[in-house]
């Protein structure tokens, strides 16, 4: 079997941005929308299981169909980060989805809210909802009012949303030259970090090197880009949503508490000696007295075997058909 490199395609989402298929699915969601809205007087403590199940079953509808648009949109921007159509269809998706968001906002709101007694009554009947009901409470103490959080959704679009989207489109504009065997190339920085790998020193240095080189051009800009995104991440969660600290934010997203993470990171802080011995080991096997940055990745064994790019998927299909025929261990 030889594989040809194209393009991803993206059409089990959607033909294109500008399809009917991508209009309709934009009005279907109106329409689910303006439904779901229509429950928000019936929201109460004494709410029936059945009519609170519906609500999660519509909710859900409108996040996937949203998703699946917002994908396509993600998808076709990091396929081209050039394309001044596709940025542009990019940045009116994600205008739209926080429209919606902020339409279908106060059942979140509502449902951490509602008294444990209720709560409970509700989860015990909800089935595979039921965790994600759990943990969406328990963001409750970082919750603001609503009003707040729809200028937070909107905020977002035209601010860090905006902030990573301009990274990307500057950062893949970037072009690398990297002299291999004597012969000039022109890289992409995925090409280029090839060579981060490389079993001669001089080469892995001259990889970093032109990394740091081109990113440094426009370090004043990137770095910019990156105080504005802490600064954003800090007022948000900490002077606003009242986090203990920065990772608390993604504890509480991972669902694991403080402590848990706390323990981890003081663990890692006692064995740093393992670390050491074994950077001292690889320079050791690399004939080096002490390592440098360039050589963290340096492979101990060097080998001259190449693949081309149908050959290798070649390997991985012939990989994973034995693996599902219950053959590769």
């Amino acid at each position: 079997m030889t594989y040809t490199q194209s393009p991803w395609s993206l059409s089990d989402l959607f033909p294109a941005q500008d399809s009917p298929e991508m209009k309709a699915g934009f009005d279907q969601l109106d329409n689910m929308v303006v439904e779901f809205e229509a429950i928000r007087p019936s929201l109460s403590p004494e709410i029936s299981e059945a009519a609170f199940l519906k609500a999660i079953e519509s909710l859900e509808a409108i996040s996937r169909l949203a998703n699946r648009i917002a994908d396509f949109a993600f998808l076709s921007f990091l396929a081209d980060t050039q394309d001044k159509v596709i940025q542009a269809f990019q940045s009116e998706v994600e205008s739209r989805l926080a429209v919606i968001a902020n339409c279908t906002l106060f059942f979140s709101l509502w449902w951490k809210g509602l008294d444990e007694t209720a709560a409970e009554r509700l989860m015990a009947s909800s089935g595979d909802y039921c965790y994600w009901l759990e943990e969406t409470r328990h963001f409750k103490p970082h919750t603001l009012t609503e009003p707040e959080e729809k200028i937070i959704n909107i905020k977002d679009v035209t601010g860090s949303m905006a902030m990573v989207n301009l990274y990307s489109t500057l950062t893949n504009r970037y072009v690398f030259h990297l002299e291999v065997e004597g012969e000039k190339q022109e890289l992409t920085r995925g090409e280029l970090m090839v060579y981060a790998r490389s079993s001669d020193p001089a080469l892995r240095a001259a990889a970093y090197q032109e990394l740091y080189r081109v990113y440094g051009q426009d370090s004043i800009i990137l770095g910019q880009m990156y105080q504005t995104l802490v600064r954003d991440w800090h007022n948000e969660n900490l002077d606003m949503r009242h986090f203990a600290n920065p990772i608390a934010v993604r504890n509480l997203s991972n669902d694991i508490p403080d402590d848990v993470v706390d323990t981890l990171l003081r663990v890692c802080q006692d064995n740093i000696s393992v670390f050491q011995r074994f950077f001292h080991l690889k320079a050791r096997w690399l004939g080096m007295e002490r390592l440098r940055r360039y050589d963290i990745y340096a492979p101990v064994v060097k080998t001259e075997k190449k693949y081309d790019f149908s050959q290798a998927t070649d390997m991985v299909f012939d990989a994973f058909h034995l693996s599902s025929q219950g053959s590769l261990i």
